[in-house]
């Protein structure tokens, strides 16, 4: 296993985090071009480079397409429905109460972050445990989209009327999320059939990461052709990267 690599990759995500969020008043007002460009990369990851390597590894297993494809949708469901049901939670009743729900909208919605961070880590752990080259390129778009969640964490967090040391405590909670899920893969490897669940699964949590949350944001906060232009540049960086077999 591809220890050191998981460990440096898993430090490098945390500290774009961090770092990210204790520029936060510098970047906030940039950050839609950073989340059109980390969409580019996720929906890549997913569809260039990781969907093709477990149907590659389904055939060497003996394993039917069907499975990974129906994993890799279930993928996207479950990060689909766990942000509805938070999303679901901390806005019920907004328009009642205000001033006494802002602070959990903050806290809620960095949970939304965090989620997604461990599965991110876990991501990593699988990509080096099947392929150095591939753990290379899922390290490389969990940093970028690393950097986004540390802004919009301390963001939202303040923004929602936290105090700023609670905030910073959230913001480092966030940023160990990727790092607790590359060590636990540390503990365990898997056979190549349950790497091919677990790997499409992944690649359906990117998807619905890049398409489902990370899109979204960035139009709202970008015009049309600067999303378009930003989201083609980190698709076609993924692209560029797995063509040179990285």
């Amino acid at each position: 296993m591809n220890t050191i690599p998981i460990i440096l990759a898993a430090i490098i995500a945390f500290a774009a985090t961090l770092s990210a969020g204790m520029f936060v008043k510098k970047l906030q007002h940039n950050i839609g071009v950073v989340c059109a460009f980390s969409a580019g990369f996720f929906v890549a990851l997913s569809t260039v480079e990781l969907l093709p390597e477990v149907f590659l590894l389904a055939a060497e297993a003996q394993i039917s397409f069907e499975k990974p494809l129906f994993t890799a949708v279930g993928g996207v469901f479950f990060l689909f429905a766990l942000d509805r049901i938070l999303s679901r939670f901390h806005l019920k009743n907004h328009g009642e109460q205000m001033i006494a729900l802002r602070p959990r909208i903050g806290l809620l919605s960095t949970l939304e972050f965090c989620s997604h961070g461990f599965i991110e880590g876990l991501a990593i752990g699988f990509g080096f445990q099947l392929q150095f080259g591939l753990g290379i390129v899922v390290a490389i778009a969990v940093v970028s989209h690393d950097f986004c969640d540390g802004v919009s964490t301390l963001t939202l967090m303040l923004n929602s009327g936290n105090r700023l040391k609670f905030s910073m405590g959230m913001l480092f909670i966030d940023s160990i999320a990727p790092v607790l899920g590359a060590l636990t893969t540390l503990f365990f490897s898997v056979e190549n059939y349950l790497l091919v669940l677990m790997l499409s699964f992944l690649a359906g949590s990117f998807l619905y990461i890049g398409g489902g949350t990370l899109l979204p944001d960035a139009n709202k906060m970008n015009s049309p052709i600067v999303t378009i232009i930003f989201f083609s540049f980190g698709f076609s960086f993924i692209v560029l990267l797995t063509a040179i077999g990285v």
